[in-house]
């Protein structure tokens, strides 16, 4: 039990904010409830509102958090197999999500997306930025496997990052859309293409 200001605290900042994002990634921002949220975070009401002010708050930390823990994942993968391989991973991962339990969680980001922007001013913006970092990042990807050999298509990098993430996300909708095993294979043949 550490002590901050002489006030016991048994629980960890970083620990209640992931237990939060997982919460807002399975419910959703608006379906997230603050006694929902309170007992997911296994912390007290004054605890809440000592370390995140408000629901909206907490968010924008849940996005951050995800930012970086994503950006840690993909960098470290990216470490491990090459640029191409570790974005064509991130399909393999989303079917294999869809393999074993019938369902896609989807990108916190891009559900957030879906859900707040234009909605919330502050989200938005926070949103909009999160999402251009990740589109520079897999740009940045896509140039490095231009430079190598692995990633042959003279396009910008930019376009075709912005081509991969919209066709991933299409992925993820489509299977909340009760597409086919055919459909499926079809996108998973159109992101292979892109990154051809």
């Amino acid at each position: 039990m550490r002590k901050t200001q002489g006030r016991p605290k048994s629980f960890d900042d970083h620990e209640v904010t992931t237990l939060a994002m997982h919460y807002f990634w399975e419910h959703g921002y608006d379906g997230s409830s603050l006694d929902g949220l309170l007992k997911a975070m296994q912390i007290s009401k004054g605890s809440f509102y000592h370390l995140f002010k408000s629901k909206e708050a907490l968010f924008a930390k849940t996005l951050e958090l995800y930012r970086k823990e994503q950006f840690g994942f993909l960098e470290e993968l990216k470490k491990q197999v090459g640029a191409k391989e570790m974005m064509m991973q991130l399909v393999e991962m989303a079917l294999k999500e869809l393999k074993e339990t019938g369902k896609l969680k989807g990108c916190l980001l891009m559900n957030s997306g879906k859900e707040c922007y234009g909605r919330y001013p502050d989200l938005s913006a926070q949103i909009q930025k999160e999402y251009l970092t990740m589109q520079r990042f897999f740009a940045t990807s896509i140039a490095e496997a231009q430079a190598s050999g692995e990633i042959h298509q003279k396009l910008d990098p930019e376009q075709i990052s912005t081509r991969f993430m919209n066709t991933l996300n299409g992925l993820i909708l489509s299977v909340h859309a009760g597409a086919t095993k055919e459909m499926i294979d079809t996108i998973v043949q159109q992101l292979r293409d892109i990154l051809n």
